[in-house]
Formats: C-alpha cells, sequence, structure tokens
C-alpha cells in the first residue's frame, strides 16, 4: 500500500512540476496587469508549497489521504489559472474592441451610427459578463480550497466599466484658447 503512495506522491510532483512550468508561461501575460506579478508569486508559492507536503506525504503513515488532497488542490489550481487567463484574455479583447470602435466612429467609417453602437454595446456588455462569470467560478474555488489563499481575481468588473468622456465646456474651450496664443 505504502508502494502505491509512494507512486502517487511521485505523479503528483510530476503534475505539480508541469503545472508549475504552465503557469509560469502564461502568467507572463498576468504580469502586464497590475498586480499580476504578485498574484503569480503566489500561485507557484502554492505549487511550491504543495509540493513539499507532496514529498512529506512519501513516509507519512496516511499518505495516500495526503496525497489525494495535494492533487485535489493541484487540480483546483490549474482550473483557478485557466479562469484567470480566460479573464484576462477577455478584458485584453474588451479593450482593442473600444480602440477599435473609437477609431471606426473618429474616421467614419461605419454608415450607420444606430446600428452598430447598440451591436458594440451589446458585444461590450456580453464580455464583461464573461469577465464577472470567470471571476465568480475563481471566487467558487478559493473557497472551496481556503488552504490555498488564493488571491482575488486580476480583472474587476468594475476596471472594466466604459469611461465616461466628459465633453469640453466653456473653460476647457478657454483654456484650449489661451494655450493656443501662448505658443504663438
Amino acid at each position: 500500500m505504502e508502494q502505491n503512495a509512494n507512486d502517487a506522491a511521485a505523479k503528483a510532483v510530476a503534475f505539480a512540476n508541469g503545472l508549475q512550468k504552465s503557469i509560469s508561461v502564461s502568467g507572463k501575460r498576468w504580469a502586464q496587469w497590475p498586480g499580476g506579478a504578485d498574484t503569480l508569486a503566489h500561485v507557484i508559492g502554492c505549487i511550491d508549497w504543495l509540493r513539499q507536503r507532496l514529498t512529506a506525504a512519501s513516509g507519512a503513515e496516511d499518505g495516500a489521504a495526503l496525497v489525494a488532497a495535494c492533487i485535489a488542490d493541484l487540480r483546483a489550481i490549474l482550473e483557478w489559472t485557466t479562469y484567470q487567463s480566460a479573464a484576462l484574455a477577455t478584458a485584453r479583447a474588451l479593450r482593442v474592441a473600444r480602440k477599435t470602435r473609437a477609431f471606426a466612429e473618429q474616421f467614419g467609417l461605419i454608415d450607420n451610427p444606430a446600428a452598430r453602437l447598440s451591436v458594440l454595446v451589446d458585444s461590450e456588455e456580453s464580455l464583461i459578463e464573461n469577465v464577472r462569470t470567470k471571476n465568480d467560478y475563481m471566487q467558487a474555488i478559493a473557497t472551496r480550497h481556503p488552504q490555498l489563499s488564493l488571491p482575488r481575481p486580476l480583472v474587476s468588473v468594475e476596471s472594466l466599466a466604459p469611461k465616461i468622456e466628459k465633453k469640453p465646456g466653456r473653460l476647457d474651450l478657454i483654456q484650449q484658447l489661451k494655450k493656443g496664443a501662448k505658443g504663438k
């Protein structure tokens, strides 16, 4: 029976090593987001902690149960990081969509403004809802595995809310004219 626990622990350590390599690669994209480097370091630390527990499990009396718990935690980390990466990709897609829309509006590239606006707003809302769903999944995983103390999702739904552009008022126009006059 102990041999089976040792084999399971060895396989779980291999899983942890592969998971860490995979997260390190995807984590480079996380680091581009505020707080991403800290989140990556925390998740890598969780994997290291689980690897240490797996190493200790080979000599433990309840090794099989400890290995099973560690594997469940590694799977939770895998699932959590998958949702994290997907939420970041969706947030980046939303930013690109907004830039594209602004470009198209600025140069008048779309003929029917009423049709384009409703479609674009619906697509933005859909992307934001997608991030909200992924964040809920990540928080549920963190709740089910409190021993990992997984961090909050990197992308907050509030940060994705569209920025309300203030139309220039009289004061802005006067300041702009003064700057133009000083330059000449």
